[in-house]
């Protein structure tokens, strides 16, 4: 089977570096599926997951990016994220927090930091339930 190779790096570091099967990033108009053999796009990334899959169709990262872009080429995807969270590492709590703390300032930063932990806080029940699902199709095809 094909693969293409996959970066994902935050302005402090490289995230993620492999060969995957697939790559969904959340573009600007639209989420994009990336396979071997893409052709070449470049778009701006709006807040939104980022979910990694192996050549086996098989879920192997997912991430919470709050913008940034992505260059795609057919044999390379390179996201350049401005902050980059895994998934399965998100609080609720905290981020019901965050987002109280921030509905109170006023300010054009504010807003857009408001709009990212709403965007993290809706990716947070979305995880769960395709992980679900991924698990009750994997218990249905071992019976």
């Amino acid at each position: 089977m094909a693969t293409i190779s996959f970066d994902l790096v935050s302005p402090e570091n490289l995230i993620f570096n492999d060969d995957v099967g697939t790559i969904i990033v959340p573009g600007k108009d639209g989420d994009l599926g990336v396979l071997p053999g893409h052709s070449q796009v470049m778009s701006s990334l709006r807040p939104g997951r980022v979910m990694v899959y192996s050549e086996d169709k098989n879920l192997v990262k997912s991430f919470f990016v709050s913008g940034g872009f992505a260059e795609i080429n057919p044999e390379k995807c390179i996201v350049l994220a401005e902050s980059v969270v895994e998934l399965n590492t998100l609080d609720k709590s905290s981020i019901q927090k965050e987002i109280e703390e921030l509905g109170s300032k006023e300010s054009k930063e504010s807003e857009e930091q408001l709009s990212i932990a709403k965007a993290k806080l809706f990716r947070i029940p979305l995880f769960i339930a395709l992980n679900c699902s991924y698990l009750m199709n994997v218990i249905r095809s071992s019976q």
